[in-house]
């Protein structure tokens, strides 16, 4: 589905939504007072925005009525007094990959909360549990004829859906954001159904259908607490107003620590993750294996965390079995293979991962192969700095039409970083000779069309560093000035979570 079209149908259901109001939209209030569980369809006036406080002060009142803390369970004086139609879900999950959610409903949030509660207190994880995340649908829109064999009209990140209306099929914004199905934007049915049965307290009696004559777009206040501290969220992440030097720490940490958990005994990663069958994709990337490895002992240079440098080396070992060596115009060279290709962009990174590794720990086990990955880069060079392979098949030696426009600077900061290690003068000019031509290319095309080439980047701070040249400070400024224009900031765009994020959506 394209941008625009997208767009569009997002527009349109957002407009029905507000000039709605969310307005009753089925039964009228004295029916759904009669009705133990109701749908969406009966909702009447939409939840008033919460005042500063009240979200979080009601998820740490449904925590603290789980753990039987009742003297702590304070709810909000306030929305006692509300006695409207309202629905409500709360999700738990234990941290370790169980999640289950139950939902209420009830006249006013305080009755709807109590019914979520007392069925998620038949299930054992309310027992042990470490999160917990409270959704209260703060309107609704019943709509009519959905196809799920088409991408749904509305922006699935920000509105939750219940097929024909009904509360036992209603999928939180977040759960729609893994049964999409990538790139197409269209939930497939059986996913779904396996979501919810193996997710709800209370798993619907039937399975999702492809089409239905009615359903519901709704979206909600979301709140979230580990326990000690509640936070709001938007699009199911927490708000950051501001950070400190201490977050950005623990996140990388904590991205390291994944990492770790990710590498497997083989040394391979757990490429692609199906959280709904439990099951890794078979579909893996050699290139971006080179990368993360890269990335890693960055870090560990930083941390020295000997857990993410035993993970790393497991990895580094993986790649070095998909290493062949051959030659090329007599020159004898090592590259990368994966299903029966080598590429520029995967032998330049496995040179980065290998010269990182070198760097942070001083070892130089992996000099000499290291050199023979950056010589298949010198053999494939033209003398005009041009690297005229980006992909090619092993043996035959046929070469692709495909172009990156992302290899090349890797290739380059590539070169640059075993010339840093081994000082030889060849390593230089061709890092030289290939950033000159990069940016003769890329002084063709408008700022709109310029690739945010961070790979390119690296390279030329380092080419520049040991071969000054006015277009190599020009063409980083250049980029940099790009990149920057392109930034999703709050003064050029109003989603609050795409702030400092590229693209759309980022």
């Amino acid at each position: 589905m394209n941008r625009k079209k997208s767009a569009f149908l997002f527009a349109g259901v957002f407009c029905m939504l507000m000039a709605a109001g969310f307005l009753p939209l089925g039964l009228d209030r004295a029916e759904s007072q009669s009705a133990a569980v109701f749908g969406f369809s009966q909702l009447g006036k939409p939840l008033p925005d919460l005042k500063a406080g009240e979200a979080e002060a009601l998820v740490l009142y449904a925590a603290g009525r789980l753990e039987g803390e009742t003297a702590s369970a304070v709810f909000p004086a306030r929305l006692k007094k509300d006695a409207d139609p309202r629905i409500c879900f709360i999700t738990l999950a234990d941290g370790k990959g169980e999640r289950k959610v139950a939902a209420g409903t009830g006249q006013g949030i305080a009755r709807a909360l109590d019914q979520a509660l007392q069925e998620m207190m038949q299930d054992p994880l309310s027992k042990r549990f470490r999160w917990i995340k409270l959704d209260l649908v703060k309107g609704a829109q019943m709509l009519k004829n959905l196809d799920l064999e088409k991408p749904l009209p509305f922006d699935s990140s920000l509105f939750g859906l219940s097929v024909g209306g009904r509360l036992e099929t209603a999928l939180l914004p977040e759960e729609l954001a893994i049964l999409l199905d990538e790139g197409a934007g269209k939930v497939i049915p059986g996913r779904a159904s396996v979501l919810l049965s193996k997710t709800r307290v209370t798993p619907p009696a039937v399975g999702i259908e492809k089409r239905t004559g009615s359903f519901a777009v709704f979206n909600t206040i979301s709140v979230f607490s580990d326990g000690s501290s509640a936070w709001t969220l938007f699009r199911g992440n927490r708000r950051w107003e501001s950070h400190t030097k201490k977050d950005v720490e623990q996140s990388l940490n904590w991205a390291g620590k994944y990492l770790v958990r990710s590498v497997k005994g083989d040394g391979s990663f757990v490429y692609n993750y199906d959280p709904i069958l439990d099951r890794e994709s078979r579909d893996y990337n050699l290139v971006r294996h080179a990368g993360t490895v890269f990335a890693m002992l960055e870090l560990y240079r930083r941390n020295r965390d000997s857990e993410l440098l035993g993970a790393a080396e497991r990895a580094i070992g993986y790649l070095l079995r998909q290493v062949k060596d051959g030659t090329v115009r007599g020159q004898a060279v090592k590259f990368v293979v994966e299903n029966g290709d080598t590429k520029l962009g995967g032998n330049a990174l496995a040179v980065l991962a290998l010269a990182e590794y070198e760097r942070a720990t001083g070892d130089g086990r992996y000099r000499q192969t290291m050199r023979g990955l950056g010589e298949w880069i010198l053999a494939t060079q033209a003398p005009d700095g041009r690297f005229t392979v980006h992909k090619q098949t092993v043996p035959e030696g046929k070469v692709s039409k495909f172009q990156s426009e992302y290899y090349p600077g890797e290739a380059i900061f590539a070169l640059m970083r075993v010339y840093g290690l081994t000082g030889e003068k060849k390593w230089l000019d061709a890092a030289d000779a290939g950033a000159r031509y990069q940016l003769k290319v890329f002084s063709k095309l408008d700022d709109a069309k310029l690739p945010h080439d961070h790979w390119l980047l690296y390279g030329l701070n380092e080419v520049h560093r040991n071969r000054p040249r006015p277009e190599f400070l020009e063409g980083a400024r250049r980029f940099a000035r790009v990149i920057i224009q392109a930034q999703h900031t709050r003064a050029n765009q109003p989603q609050p979570d795409w702030d400092g994020g590229y693209y759309s959506p980022p």
